[in-house]
């Protein structure tokens, strides 16, 4: 027991010197060697098939100019342009949306709508399971606290209120869930023309 403390004080220790370096090092979106090496094309391929927005040079500008490196605009956004091709694959609005990812709206607009709705669809799936799952654990410790001897009546009662309304909620997560993997289902059947 008290080695789990100290491996636990240990850890917390580490844990926050790692968050204070990440906070030193702020916002920035390379490192020296990143801006130096000057894979303009590959970084732009890179931040485009993860969706990002063109903003992003601006971003990966302000890191290289500290290390007084110029960044490659146009190699940037050829790469980037290639990139979002990949991106903008109708599978991906899915696989993007119950990864539980945010689109940007970074696809041309001949497919933004499209993709934008088959996103927001799996998005919508994502959302609910994660509810799901909250409404699950907290249900499940509830239920195990009931077990508690040193409750009193009063504190049992509303463990059970609480439950019950709980059961509602879940009730309710289901009936959306079921209703949000249904129109994702139809959303990729209907996919099937656009491939």
């Amino acid at each position: 027991m008290v080695n789990l403390y100290w491996e636990g004080k240990i850890m917390v220790k580490r844990l926050t010197g790692c968050l204070f370096a990440v906070f030193l090092t702020g916002c920035a979106t390379l490192s020296q060697q990143d801006c130096k090496r000057g894979d303009w094309f590959g970084l732009g391929v890179q931040d485009g098939r993860s969706g990002a927005t063109s903003d992003r040079l601006n971003d990966h500008q302000k890191a290289c100019s500290e290390y007084g490196v110029a960044v490659n605009d146009s190699q940037y956004f050829a790469g980037r342009e290639q990139g979002i091709k990949e991106y903008c694959r109708i599978e991906n609005a899915f696989e993007e949306g119950l990864q539980g990812h945010d689109y940007r709206h970074v696809c041309p607009p001949s497919i933004d709508s499209v993709f934008s709705r088959y996103h927001a669809a799996a998005y919508a799936v994502h959302k609910e399971r994660a509810e799901l799952e909250r409404i699950d654990n907290e249900l499940s410790s509830k239920e195990s606290s009931l077990g508690d001897n040193k409750l009193n009546d009063k504190d049992r009662a509303r463990i059970r209120d609480d439950i019950r309304h709980l059961s509602r909620n879940r009730d309710r997560a289901r009936d959306d869930l079921y209703y949000h993997e249904r129109q994702l289902n139809e959303f990729r059947h209907e996919s099937q023309s656009y491939r």
